[in-house]
Order: structure tokens, then sequence, then C-alpha cells
């Protein structure tokens, strides 16, 4: 189990950025993401949990979002009500419901409110649009003219963009913007309705790792790339080069190809394959698949399989957990892993990862796991290949700074101490620090 969280901001950061809008200030929601585990020794089988591209349940933004696709106006506007008294600051948020109000029909003191605290923050993606619905909503209430001062431009077709990230436990995406600027004034410029995917489709990240070890054991280091593309608003695909270095064994590269697709409203289905063309200590195969289903507005019932081809014989194991938003920056995942080796050795561990919204888009991630996995130790018997259970425990801190609204930052380190199976003392313990980045394009 070794290294098994060392990888979560990464695989949650690049999951996240890729399945949600950005809003104009670099906002962004990641992803619920199992993080992979990799082999520790030489000889030594450690069976991992692929990443999925599954991300928390609904916020409030998400589920008015849910609600105005399936024309529930009420519903929706509560929600989007709801949503931005938990995110007073977000000034995406508050103009996409300023839109929504004014594009169908609330043309209310509440809508009135929003829209002209929208064109006073000074960042409205349509400012001319702005001051024009700004007037014909004040001349249907009968009040006095707007004393703001109308911005330079004409009113244009408006593609909103999101101000919280969009997901139903997946890689569901961000809902376009609809508006459209009705007139019943000479002063108020028509505009089209007009539907908008705005994303990038394109997310790279590449990262490096270090492990320190005590017992006179020599150190690891890791460099891995992931590109991923959003084909559209349902599938997104990615590949991966990993390269590990574990003296005395060698250097090991796994080659991934892996997708996500919405199946369903409220179901994802992901899977990943990875091939190792000659391993000495990593598997020749990997195979995994899961879904996620929003089973509540705010719990997602995760589930995943996989199957690793060794030379010494397969692993599988299965994955159930589940994951619970507390709101739109903060949740919780726990997971528990059920594993069968070379048909002889059943193992289990259990993991728990929390993430806290900091900030200025700030993320902070902790996360632990305890449990057992397999090791094999070659030729220790007559020339026989051995295969143990060796428990471990696992801790990991990780921080997530985005330098602007398309590059993000990470860096992190996990701590892990090993036992020895029979007696319960220390085989060792490892100390591994990663840093990285995310680029979207």
């Amino acid at each position: 189990m070794s290294g098994f969280f060392g990888l979560i901001p990464l695989f949650a950061l690049s999951a996240s950025l890729l399945a949600q809008e950005t809003s104009a200030d670099g906002a962004d929601r990641p992803l619920e993401i199992i993080p992979s585990a990799q082999a520790f020794d030489e000889g030594q089988l450690a069976p991992s949990v692929e990443p999925t591209f599954s991300s928390p349940p609904l916020g409030l933004f998400q589920m008015g979002q849910l609600a105005e696709s399936q024309t529930q106006l009420l519903d929706a506007r509560e929600k989007y009500r709801r949503a931005l008294q938990e995110n007073p600051e977000d000034d995406a948020l508050r103009e996409h419901y300023a839109w929504f109000l004014y594009s169908n029909g609330y043309h209310d003191k509440e809508c009135l409110r929003l829209l002209e605290r929208t064109l006073q923050r000074g960042n409205a993606s349509d400012p001319a649009s702005l001051f024009n619905a700004i007037v014909e909503v004040r001349d249907e209430l009968g009040l006095p003219p707007t004393p703001m001062k109308k911005p330079p431009g004409e009113p244009r077709k408006i593609a909103r963009k999101n101000g919280t990230s969009a997901s139903l436990g997946s890689l569901s995406t961000d809902t376009s913007r609809k508006s459209a600027l009705k007139s019943s004034s000479k002063n108020v410029a028509k505009t089209e309705i007009e539907e908008i995917e705005s994303f990038k489709r394109w997310l790279f990240v590449p990262s490096y790792s270090y492990s320190f070890f005590n017992k006179g054991r020599q150190g690891w280091q890791e460099e891995d790339a992931q590109l991923y593309y959003r084909v559209n608003r349902k599938l997104t695909i990615g590949g991966e080069i990993d390269i590990l270095q574990r003296p005395p064994s060698g250097t090991n590269i796994y080659y991934s190809a892996m997708a996500s697709y919405q199946l369903l409203k409220y179901l994802e289905v992901h899977g990943k394959i990875s091939i190792c063309p000659d391993p000495t200590f990593l598997a020749t195969q990997i195979y995994s698949g899961g879904v996620i289903y929003q089973a509540m507005p705010r719990l997602g019932v995760l589930m995943d399989y996989q199957r690793l081809n060794f030379i010494q014989g397969p692993i599988d194991q299965v994955n159930p957990g589940i994951v619970y938003n507390f709101n739109d920056e903060n949740w919780i995942t726990l997971r528990y892993v059920r594993g069968w080796a070379f048909n002889e050795l059943q193992y289990n561990y259990y993991s728990a990862a929390l993430n806290l919204g900091l900030p200025g888009k700030r993320r902070l991630s902790f996360a632990f796991a305890y449990g057992t996995d397999p090791d094999a130790q070659v030729g220790a018997v007559n020339n026989n290949t051995v295969t143990s259970l060796s428990p471990a425990y696992t801790y990991s801190v990780f921080f997530t700074q985005p330098i602007n609204r398309d590059l993000s930052m990470f860096a992190g380190v996990q701590y892990c101490y090993r036992l020895k199976e029979l007696w319960g003392d220390q085989l060792y313990q490892q100390l591994t620090p990663t840093v990285g980045l995310a680029l979207k394009f």
C-alpha cells in the first residue's frame, strides 16, 4: 500500500480541472479521485487503486443548473439563491443568477439588485448588455432612471462562464449560459439566445516525486505526465506515461489510456488500461473500471474493480466507497478495498480523504489509509518465490495553489510506516515529497 495516497492531489486536480469550467478568477473544484499505489520493493507487488474521473455530489449551483435544464424554474431560482448566500463574493455565480432571472422574466427588485451589483463589480462579460437590462427592469418597475454610467461598447451575443464547478460525480460538464435581452423599450438592444460551450478541452499534468527510506534502502523517484482531452460535455479521454525508478530493480514504465463517460444523468462510468512492456517490479497489465452514482444531492456511491497481472500471478480487488459533499469546496471520501492475490492471499485496507477549500481558490487535502497488501520475496525458500502480506499506515497532506486562470501548482508529502508481517516490527519508513503543475489550454 506504499504510495497509496501519494498522488491524491495530482489525480484529483487533473480530473477536476478538466471536468469543470474555470471561472474568471480561476475557481475550480476538484473531483473525488482514488490515487494509484505503486510497487514498493524488488519483487514486491503492490495493488493499486487507479484514478477515476469521479467528482463529489452536486452542490447547490449544480442542482440549480439541473433544475434549470429541466425547466423547473422555481426550484432553480431557490437553488441559485442559496448558492449565492453561501458564496456571496462569487462574481460569476452572481452574474449567472442575474441573467437567469432576467431571461426567464423575473424582472423584480432582486433581479435588478443582482444586475446592478454585477455591473458595479467591473468584471462582467458584457457590461453594455447588463446596462440595457438594468434600464429595462427599472422602467418596468416604475423606478427612476439608473444613476449608473452607461459603459462603452455595444451589446453582443453572450456566452456566460460558470462561477462554480458543475459535476455529477463525474465528468459532468459546465452548462452553457443562456441569455436573452428582451426589449420593450427603444433604449434596450436585442440579442439572440445562444448556447456556447465554454471550457478548456486540454489538460496537461506533469509531476515529480522522490522517496526517502530508512534502514539503508535506496531512494526511488518517479516522473509522471498525463494528458486529457475533453471530447464533449459527456466524454473525456486521456493518456499517461509513468516512469518509476526503483533501484536495484531498475526502471519500469507504464503506458496508460483512460476514458470517462456520463452514461446517465446520475451515473458515470470510467475505465483505464495500463501496460508495462518489460516489468521487473510492476504489473505487466492493469485493467480497471468503475462507476459513480449520485444517490442523493450530496452523497455519491463509488464502486471500482481492478485486475493486475503480475509475472507471479494476478491480483484482483474491489473498491467500494462513498463521498459526501458538505458544500462546493469541502467534501470527504471513504473507501474500503478488498483484494485477492495469486489466488491464495486475501487482504483489505481502509482510507479516508478530506478536501478543504481555502481563500483564493486554494485547496488543502488530507488523507489516511491503513491495511495490508501483498509482497513477494523472490527465491526466499528453495529458490521459490514466497508471497505474504505486510501492513502499513500511510498519511499525506497536499496543497494546491492557482497561479492564474489556467495554471495551478501543487505540492505535498506522504509518509508511510510499514511493518513486518510476522512480528509487527518496523520494516521501513518512507517519506515522499511530490511537486507538479496542471495546465489547461
